[in-house]
């Protein structure tokens, strides 16, 4: 295989704590999306509140959990050396500035493939409202938000609004 051709595709997975980000990542493994992947590397920036060991063993997922000052180049080149891995998860912090994962070097051919940001529909509001430069750091560069948690009579018409006035590339799931 040519140097061009060899890529690690990086799964870039933010939001804000209680954002769904674990179950996300949880049910898009237990679907088999990446059953053809040997080696699949779970990199968590944050313990969340849901953790399914069996699950990962089951589906030959190791996970690695990082603190903020252990996202350096030369970690992941240590955990690309330890796990070879074919695909990398991250589960990142939601209130780390994703610049510091977007801009770290990383080991030869690791890419971002996709990044998605995860937002619980019933606390938007009120994040929007206090944590506006936060939230827009996290949906700026990503391809798709996904709001879960959404009901009837919410105004999903100015969540839209409000992502692609930030990104208007941005694909836009309401679950």
């Amino acid at each position: 295989m040519a140097e061009e051709e060899y890529q690690i595709p990086i799964f870039f997975i933010n939001g804000q704590l209680d954002s769904g980000k674990t179950r996300f990542i949880t049910e898009t493994i237990e679907m088999g999306q990446f059953a053809e992947a040997k080696n699949k590397l779970l990199i968590v920036c944050e313990e969340g509140e849901e953790d399914d060991e069996k699950m990962l063993k089951d589906n030959g997922v190791s996970m690695v959990v990082l603190e903020k000052e252990d996202l350096t180049e030369e970690k992941l080149k240590e955990l690309d050396k330890q796990y070879d891995p074919w695909i990398v998860i991250v589960e990142y912090n939601g209130m780390w500035d994703p610049a510091l994962l977007m801009g770290t070097a990383k080991p030869f051919g690791w890419q971002i493939y996709q990044s998605i940001t995860l937002v619980n529909a019933e606390t938007f509001g009120v994040q929007w409202a206090n944590m506006k430069s936060i939230m827009a750091e996290m949906v700026k560069n990503v391809d798709m938000v996904i709001f879960n948690r959404c009901s009837s009579g919410m105004d999903l018409g100015s969540y839209r609004r409000s992502m692609k006035a930030l990104n208007s590339y941005v694909q836009i799931v309401f679950e």
